[in-house]
């Protein structure tokens, strides 16, 4: 039970993520650059994680995953499905730009979340890494 919970919420986590950086414009963790194919991306997502968990199983049974232990699993899931989004949208991201057109800029000094508007993470660390052995030198 405690595995399928943390599936749940990773996946519809990821549904959630994706639809969130449309408004916000944090094109560094979008997986699509099509709005559209991400928002049914997203609500599919959703919607997906909550009929596999349930329709899988019997989900009126007593459990062992109490109060402490659910919230403990809920905020390791939304992490690790933040990490997730964002190393798979930089992985996409990266082959996208490679293929054609102009690459990412890679002159960034935003701060915090608002690098997401104009790169992905790992492109935000890298230009970061840059900035600081710059500044040193």
């Amino acid at each position: 039970m405690a595995l399928d919970y943390f599936i749940l919420v990773f996946i519809s986590s990821l549904g959630v993520y994706q639809i969130a950086a449309i408004p916000a414009k944090l094109d560094g963790l979008c997986f699509f650059r099509n709005r559209v194919v991400q928002y049914i991306f997203g609500i599919l997502a959703i919607i997906g994680a909550f009929l596999w968990f349930f329709t899988s199983k019997d989900r009126n049974v007593h459990t062992v995953v109490e109060g402490s232990q659910q919230l403990g699993l809920f905020l390791a899931s939304i992490i690790a499905s933040y990490i997730f989004t964002a190393i798979l949208a930089s992985i996409m991201q990266v082959k996208v730009s490679s293929k054609g057109g102009s690459p990412r800029e890679g002159k960034q000094y935003d701060m915090g979340i608002e690098t997401l508007k104009k790169t992905t993470l790992l492109g935000g660390i890298m230009s970061s890494l840059k900035k600081e052995n710059k500044d040193k030198v």
